[in-house]
């Protein structure tokens, strides 16, 4: 049985409880272990502060977030009205560190979404960003 939610809200940092919520409900409601709700909310969160901070969304529209779960995966569909950016190929990795206290803040969100996420495609649509990510559940 396949579960669904989606989730509205406005490109705000104060609203990223909505995306907790709607994750909350639909790994309850899916049986998820709590380390791939974990990695799905961290995905989630990440990408959302990406376009929140960086995407040039005009803020009168909100950020969507569709994710549906079945026995074997999870697919998550972020969609966004900001200047077109495709994660999968214009975000660059960054650089290996070290040394923690000489790491540079940013890149981080798009490197750990594409670790934790199995699958990960971008398309633009009547000027939306669509970025969906597939999750296999190993649990």
């Amino acid at each position: 049985m396949t579960a669904k939610t989606s989730v509205e809200f406005m490109p705000e940092i104060g609203e990223l409880d909505a995306i907790r919520t709607a994750i909350e409900n639909i790994s309850e409601k899916s049986d998820w272990p709590p380390a791939l709700t974990y990695q799905v909310e961290l995905i989630l969160e990440e990408l959302c502060i990406n376009v929140i901070n960086h995407g040039e969304v005009d803020g009168t529209q909100p950020i969507k977030v569709d994710i549906a779960s079945d026995a074997s995966s999870i697919k998550i569909e972020i969609l966004d009205n900001g200047k077109a950016f495709d994660p999968t190929q214009d975000a660059p990795m960054p650089e290996q560190i070290t040394d923690i206290d000489e790491a540079e803040i940013g890149g981080w969100g798009v490197h750990l979404a594409h670790t934790f996420s199995d699958e990960m495609h971008y398309r633009r649509e009547n000027d939306m960003n669509c970025l969906t990510l597939v999750k296999r559940r190993n649990d």
